[in-house]
């Protein structure tokens, strides 16, 4: 965490303010402060390491800002080769015992752009990465060898080993560069430019009074002054801080690269800069360039697949160990660059960069730009009245800077604009009651739809329904008409209700749901309705605590996107867009007393990564995800999605068990595939053991017959029980149904290919921290009750004798699912895995908590590394 602070004579002051954290002052003219004796120094150590706000494991700038300010350079030139002057704090004392093998260091200046490009930082030390003649695209590097950005180099002569690294008797560490920075023949022609802003950063590990290992990246900027000594940068605008690393720990929880030493994006920038390319790609990797095109790998991958002049982005690693980023995708609107990039975080005073000072190669990271592209297409012409001869992407930052001006139609702000997303801010459903009437058998809601801008209440009932009173009809392509309130609520005869699970829409209760604008309006714009529960049958009860949900989106006119002023224009010739809006839901006692569903993950952890659930999917793939922006939170996921969902997708283990799309399986399913050994799918028709490429290890078979509409009719092109080929991949399935239909008279759309979510999704983190999505660590326990169907025998319609995966194995299982896996949960476990009824399992407790129960020896916590 970078903060800044004022340097003063007075000692105690500056310490003081070193305990807020970092950085110090300096005027137009650097001075450097006189350094005070010793037994100075080591009680101003001491003072600060008393601090908490100045450990290193939390605190970016502390390491340099105390010494700085104790009156010994955090960098000094003055003798030769910089000497790099740093505490580290932890536990409030500072650390010692540090090896020469624990730490890394990087330098760097910062060279303002020209010709409208930004500023960037160049490293002052490089290495030469020689490519191997066979790797690279089409088994052939682009480039011969390349020039990268690196640390500085460990002393390989023991006696100067010894002394590059050493730890003061005032309890600071000294660390000698072997690189003299000053020496351009030492630095690849980079010259030594004092005056300009500096970084220094360091590679750290250590470990704490708990006995784990830390890994920080601690930085300070600065400039030289006459004499070679540091002082610190405090003006925000000559420095440059583009993104914090909190914004991208927001989804990867803790940003561990590079064997996960590189912790902090501060200290990336060093290296990956415009100075380092890739060889066998021949990829620059500037920072800005590999983030934005690595979030973005998914929607250029499919421009380039559309030939519209997408690409394939790949880079060849440590080892020449090769990364395909084309399945990557930022898992929201990549339209939200607030997300990263931010001027209201006072910790990245560039962080708007992205609205005013628009450059070329940071819009065409995320933009495809090859010939074929839109971008290219409209550029080569405004190009080539620059220069005919030039291609569009050589057109400089500054000429772009010219036409998307802040403020204009075309301004980075105007266009990034994205209405789904934008506007849900202006609809919020508000329950106000709900009441059920056992002898009407009905849940009486009182409700209103806001603007919470504002506070006003919407009429329901817009000017483009028809009808009036009892015959009004409000279609879904009306403003409003979408918009629905359901009652979900346990409703298995014989299911237990100690715990609140709700199984009504796949058991018989999923009419229990009305249209909002059907409600009776008393004037205000609130609204009461009735909403009727079926009766009760051998199978299907109305019994414990339901819970009333609001759905649906909002239809809006789609605005235009560059438009200067507000309110934007609608596009011609008009066009509906969904828009989501704020849900919500209320609980309500059916039978006994009032028993709420107790809450397991939130809303606002899931849209952490995810913006606003409902909107796009990965890279803007799939516009209006999750059933057309209408299910956005997650209390409505647990209405369909409840333990009866059974799909009708197979499980890609090789057993003849459909997959559960109960919520918490689901979930875990698709997130976990790092974790798998099969692929978590929707859309598989075949048995048999899959990989995590959706290829057949083995032979399979179709578990179903596979149904094609042909003229009208649902017509069976492949029979239960026709073999597949091993090898056969989700594709070449898809291919075999659709070439079986079109032998018998299909003409429509190929048959798409079952979703693979192990090819499309990976699990942010790099370790796993529960935490992210769970609250009040509900993760621990899984109190369910009720299994998840897998399996429904023919002609059998009540849920208890349907076959499950018992209900703390269907969520372990979801992640951990191979045989071995599977084979450990019914043994030791006691669990169901498609072998039992849902009134077997019920009547069969699990034992896993014997072992798995927080705290024990093999706890759920401890397993997964959780405190």
């Amino acid at each position: 965490m970078k903060k800044w602070v004022h340097w003063s004579a007075a000692l105690m002051f500056a310490l003081a303010i070193a305990g807020c954290g970092g950085g110090g002052g300096g005027g137009d003219t650097p001075v450097s402060p006189t350094p005070p004796s010793g037994s100075a120094v080591s009680q101003a150590i001491a003072s600060a390491a008393a601090s908490a706000a100045n450990d290193t494991a939390t605190n970016s700038s502390a390491s340099f800002a105390v010494v700085q300010q104790a009156g010994v350079p955090a960098v000094s030139v003055a003798s030769g080769a910089p000497k790099v002057n740093f505490a580290v704090f932890s536990n409030a004392r500072a650390v010692t015992g540090l090896k020469l093998a624990d730490i890394s260091v990087a330098i760097a200046k910062l060279v303002p752009g020209t010709s409208g490009n930004p500023d960037q930082w160049v490293n002052y030390i490089y290495r030469t990465e020689n490519a191997t003649a066979t790797v690279g695209p089409n088994g052939r590097p682009v480039l011969a060898s390349a020039r990268q950005a690196t640390t500085d180099s460990k002393q390989t002569d023991p006696a100067l080993a010894a002394q590059q690294l050493v730890l003061n008797p005032d309890g600071y560490y000294t660390y000698t560069f072997r690189t003299d920075i000053r020496n351009p023949a030492q630095t690849s022609g980079v010259a030594f430019e004092p005056d300009r802003t500096h970084r220094i950063a360091l590679q750290l590990s250590y470990t704490n009074a708990a006995g784990e290992v830390v890994r920080v990246n601690p930085y300070y900027d600065f400039k030289f002054d006459a004499a070679g000594n540091s002082v610190p940068v405090t003006d925000p605008s000559q420095t440059r801080v583009m993104a914090d690393v909190t914004q991208c720990n927001g989804c990867h929880e803790r940003l561990a690269i590079h064997g996960g030493g590189r912790v902090d994006v501060q200290y990336c920038v060093l290296c990956h800069n415009p100075g380092t390319t890739d060889a066998n790609s021949g990829n620059v990797l500037t920072l800005s360039t590999m983030v934005h095109k690595i979030h973005a790998g998914r929607l250029l991958e499919r421009e380039l697949e559309a030939g519209r002049g997408g690409e394939r982005y790949v880079i060849w690693g440590y080892g020449n160990g090769m990364h395909d980023y084309s399945e990557v995708g930022f898992p929201q609107d990549l339209r939200n660059c607030t997300a990263c990039h931010t001027g209201a975080n006072p910790k990245t005073p560039q962080g708007d960069n992205w609205k005013t000072r628009v450059s070329r190669d940071a819009c065409l990271t995320c933009h495809a730009a090859n010939p074929g592209s839109d971008w290219y297409n409209t550029h080569f012409v405004l190009n080539g009245n620059r220069d005919p001869n030039a291609a569009a992407t050589q057109m400089p930052s500054s000429a772009c800077q010219g036409c998307h001006v802040p403020g204009n139609a075309i301004s980075p702000e105007r266009v990034h604009w994205n209405q789904n997303e934008e506007n849900g801010a202006l609809y919020k459903m508000n329950i106000e009651s709900a009441v059920y009437d056992a002898a009407a058998r009905a849940v009486t809601v009182r409700y209103f739809l806001s603007n919470p801008a504002n506070g006003t209440a919407y009429n329901l009932v817009t000017s483009d329904c028809t009808g009036s009173g009892a015959t009004t009809a409000c279609s879904s392509n009306t403003k409003f008409g979408n918009l629905r309130l359901y009652v979900a609520y346990p409703s298995m005869a014989g299911q237990p209700l100690g715990v609140t699970e709700f199984t009504s829409y796949n058991n018989g209760g999923s009419g229990a749901n009305v249209f909002a604008y059907k409600g009776t309006n008393d004037g205000s714009n609130h609204y009461t309705i009735s909403i009727p529960l079926p009766a009760d049958t051998a199978t299907h009860v109305v019994q414990g605590t339901g819970r009333v949900l609001t759905i649906g989106q909002i239809k809006e006119p789609r605005l235009q996107v560059k438009a200067a002023t507000d309110p934007r224009p609608e596009v011609a010739p008009r066009e509906l867009i969904n828009v989501v809006v704020q849900n919500t839901y209320a609980d309500v006692a059916l039978t006994g007393t009032l028993t709420p569903r107790r809450q397991v993950v939130s809303n606002e952890k899931c849209n952490v990564c995810h913006g606003a659930l409902g909107t796009t999917s990965g890279s803007n793939t799939l516009i209006n995800a999750f059933h057309g922006g209408a299910r956005n939170t997650v209390e409505a996921c647990a209405l369909c999605h409840d333990p009866n969902r059974m799909s009708s997708t197979v499980m890609t283990n090789g057993l003849a068990l459909n997959e559960s799309y109960q919520f918490k399986r689901m979930i875990h399913g698709i997130h976990g595939n790092s974790k798998r050994t099969f692929p978590f799918t929707h859309g598989n028709p075949v048995q048999g053991a899959f990989n995590d490429a959706g290829a057949l290890t083995t032979a399979g078979t179709f578990f179903a017959d596979q149904r094609v509409t042909i003229s009208g009719t649902s017509t069976v092109v492949i029979t239960a029980g026709t073999a597949v080929a091993a090898g056969s991949t989700f594709e070449t399935i898809a291919e075999m149904v659709t070439n079986a239909a079109r032998a018998r008279g299909y003409t429509g759309a190929a048959v798409a290919a079952a979703e693979n979510y192990a090819a499309e999704v990976a699990y942010p983190q790099v370790g796993l921290n529960c935490d992210s999505c769970h609250v009040n660590k509900s993760w621990m326990i899984d109190r369910g009750q009720v299994g998840s169907v897998v399996a429904k025998p023919a002609g059998v319609t009540d849920p208890m004798r349907w076959l499950v995966v018992s209900p703390q194995a269907a969520t372990c299982t979801a992640c951990h699912d191979s045989p071995k896996a599977i084979g450990h949960v019914t043994s030791f476990g006691n669990a169901s895995f498609g072998d039992r009824t849902q009134a077997q399992s019920l009547q069969t407790p699990e034992t896993c908590r014997d072992c798995h129960a927080p705290g024990v020896f093999m706890g759920v916590d401890i397993v997964h590394g959780q405190k």
